[in-house]
């Protein structure tokens, strides 16, 4: 197995329900295993079949609204912090064949690196700003909120954790987005991304004349 990177680590914290808490624990085989459905901690020591449905409390692609689009607004305009849009398309094996159906979930902290609201005295498992989207003929997939930030007082990378899943393909999680100009972007944290998600997770934002970020992240399906 390999070494627990950093994003491993906090997810354990997130799922103990402090504050700032988590990121996704290694992505599990394709096809062959469902996510967790509350013991994230133990690192899915034992997977389970494909035909069981994620049945997490906190997240995941089973608490999708019926209505998913390829694109999704996860923020309203008043949400505090630096607005982003991310892009991209959705790729067969191949990485050339767009992938249609695909579901893609997203999440991440606010500005301040709080996964909910720090002053509801209750954290809640669920993180508050998060989306689903669901790719058509064309693999595109694109989604508007903010730039999370780190978690308080800890140099952990900003990141977006993202899951895929669709027919044929048990929800699993690829590498978070993270951002080249993040300065607690190590050399250490690149060397242990999994690859998992396929093409480049690390984002180089250039802002539009709106003042929004923008990133560009294709993706690509693994065989099952």
């Amino acid at each position: 197995m390999k070494e627990q990177a950093f994003v491993e680590l906090s997810r354990r914290q997130f799922l103990r329900q402090a504050a700032i808490v988590a990121v996704a624990l290694p992505a599990l085989p394709l096809g062959c295993a469902a996510l967790s459905s509350k013991d994230e901690t133990k690192r899915m020591e034992t997977a389970k079949p494909a035909s069981t449905a994620p049945a997490q409390d906190w997240a995941g692609a089973a608490e999708a609204p019926p209505d998913v689009s390829w694109k999704t607004k996860m923020v309203a305009a008043s949400e505090p912090g630096t607005p982003l849009l991310v892009s991209g398309r959705i790729f067969q094996p191949d990485g050339v064949t767009p992938a249609s159906g695909v579901m893609l979930y997203v999440y991440h902290t606010d500005v301040k690196g709080y996964y909910t609201n720090e002053a509801s005295g209750r954290q809640s498992q669920k993180p508050r700003l998060r989306g689903w989207m669901r790719t058509g003929a064309d693999g595109r997939y694109e989604f508007l909120s903010i730039r999370p930030g780190s978690y308080p007082g800890t140099t952990t990378p900003q990141h977006i954790h993202v899951t895929l899943s669709g027919a044929g393909y048990t929800e699993y999680w690829i590498d978070s987005y993270l951002f080249e100009d993040d300065p607690h972007l190590t050399a250490e944290h690149r060397s242990k991304l999994s690859g998992r998600g396929g093409f480049q997770p690390v984002l180089t934002l250039k802002r539009d004349e709106q003042g929004v970020f923008r990133g560009v992240r294709d993706l690509m399906l693994e065989r099952v």
